[in-house]
């Protein structure tokens, strides 16, 4: 964490694509409990794109790692 203040908790649900995320979402079945969490949770709800089945977060780490290393790289996430 960077900047702000995080609660520390964080949950993480897959779907194929965002249409289906989005589909999920409005479906009649989540919006009958929708209420469940909103009324005793405090928390934002991000649908973002996630990464493809190439991505390899060793590589990503291994570079962003080799950027903070560099004389005047990025200290930030």
């Amino acid at each position: 964490m960077v900047e702000g203040d995080w609660p520390g908790s964080v949950v993480l649900i897959e779907f194929p694509d965002l249409a289906e995320t989005g589909a999920w979402y409005a479906s009649p079945a989540y919006q009958d409990i929708l209420r469940l969490r909103t009324d005793h949770i405090e928390g934002d709800v991000l649908l973002i794109e996630g990464v493809g089945p190439g991505y390899d977060p060793r590589e990503r780490a291994a570079k962003l790692r080799a950027e903070r290393e560099r004389p005047g790289g990025d200290t930030g996430a």
